[in-house]
């Protein structure tokens, strides 16, 4: 297979669109040798805050001295960060080999047939977890959770972030139905970490985790972080951890953090590893870093601020609207882009009050960017003055001839676009 493309390859999968199931993704790892089962796994799960909820419990177990696979999704610039080996992402030519042992094992067995492209991902970071021996694993769930495909993996803890509407087409049109399906990562015996508040989305989480037998550990009854000064403390779980500092930013940072610290608490139980440290805890939270969520950039040589953050569906917006309330500035510039499934109305709501302009585009890292057009005609309905700037670069390069020190270029919308924005800022 000398002539083997890793992207090919996966575009080729791409035409399969989103399958909700397990046979296909159950069918390629048995026909792998099962990679899962050689290291205990964490699975992340919810709406929002799953990549950041990652990312620190990532930060955790790598400074308890573990080495840890790590899954997201999608990728912003290349698609091997949706791999990460103890805390980077797996090189390119390791990818590319393990691509082609994983094609030649699949693509010429039928009971694989119609693998689609999210699989394939979670396949191919299963497989690579295994090849560099980790000790563990913490993986993203892709859409819901009854069906995903990295329910896979055989998780020994779960936890559920948030539960908001999104992907409402495949999950369900209210978040009742959104909370049932993404409760049911659960299984007899598994301890599902809870950090959804919401008394009407947590009522159906609470009957789901009981109907599978599960044990849930719930975000306010029994674990919280509180401000205490400048820092955090946690406590639950037979755990008090003082002096925490957060590198993620936001107010949903700290929900999120709770989060991260309870999954991690009762991972390293179940999967009888080294207890984990205070000192871990702490050294975790303040280094985890998720790029493109709340992630400040700096335009060119100038003073122009830029914030780039996904926003892509209500609550992200809402979350980023926070944020932005508490980030005084002069002009304001929205360049935005959104797919073309997405409910904008709320985003708008949300967002629109803190800007001064909107710039919409779009760009071609995938087919499912909105017209411009049709974005402008929406924003325009509202009162807002909005204009098509055509792509992301573009868009850029007109912040940097108009905008001064002191304006600020916030880029939001969806994660494809910071992926296109970000190569073109300075960052870090």
């Amino acid at each position: 297979m000398g002539d083997f493309d890793l992207q090919t390859w996966l575009r080729r999968a791409q035409v399969q669109g989103i399958k909700l199931g397990l046979d296909n993704v159950r069918a390629a790892t048995a026909a792998l040798g099962s990679p899962q089962s050689r290291f205990p796994s964490l699975l992340i799960g919810g709406t929002n805050g799953k990549g950041s909820v990652v990312a620190m419990s990532e930060a955790i177990l790598r400074a308890q001295g573990l080495s840890v696979g790590a899954t997201i999704s999608p990728h912003l610039t290349e698609y091997r960060e949706r791999i990460r080996i103890g805390g980077a992402s797996i090189d390119q030519a390791g990818l590319d080999a393990l691509g082609e042992h994983v094609a030649s094992v699949l693509d010429p067995d039928p009971t694989c047939a119609g693998i689609t492209f999210f699989e394939l991902g979670v396949v191919l970071a299963l497989m690579a977890f295994r090849q560099h021996a980790v000790d563990c694993a913490v993986i993203e769930v892709g859409m819901g959770g009854e069906f995903d495909a990295t329910r896979v993996c055989g998780p020994l803890v779960a936890a559920l972030v948030s539960i908001d509407l999104d992907h409402v087409r495949h999950l369900g049109p209210t978040v009742q139905d959104i909370a049932r399906t993404k409760a049911r990562v659960a299984e007899p015996g598994m301890q599902v970490v809870v950090g959804e508040r919401r008394e009407d989305r947590l009522a159906v989480v609470r009957e789901e985790l009981d109907a599978a037998g599960a044990q849930g550990i719930y975000a306010g009854r029994d674990f919280s972080l509180r401000p205490d000064g400048q820092t955090f403390v946690f406590e639950g779980l037979g755990r008090t951890v003082d002096g925490i500092t957060l590198n993620l930013q936001g107010l949903h940072q700290r929900s999120n953090a709770a989060v991260a610290v309870a999954a991690v608490l009762a991972f390293a139980e179940r999967a009888a590893l080294p207890p984990i440290s205070n000192d871990a805890v702490r050294r975790g939270l303040s280094t985890a870093f998720v790029p493109g969520r709340q992630e400040e950039a700096k335009l060119g040589g100038s003073g122009v601020r830029v914030l780039l953050d996904g926003a892509h569906n209500p609550a992200g917006a809402r979350s980023l609207a926070t944020t932005l309330l508490d980030r005084p500035t002069g002009r304001r510039i929205w360049l935005f882009a959104s797919m073309k499934d997405k409910d904008r109305a709320a985003i708008y709501d949300h967002l629109l009050p803190h800007v001064d302009q909107v710039w919409c585009c779009k760009g071609a890292s995938t087919p499912r960017y909105a017209e411009p057009d049709d974005l402008v005609e929406e924003i325009a309905a509202r009162g807002v003055v909005a204009v098509n700037v055509g792509t992301p670069s573009l868009g850029v390069h007109r912040a940097a001839g108009t905008l001064t020190e002191g304006e600020e270029l916030l880029v939001a919308g969806s994660l494809y676009l910071v992926g296109d924005v970000r190569p073109l800022l300075i960052t870090g």
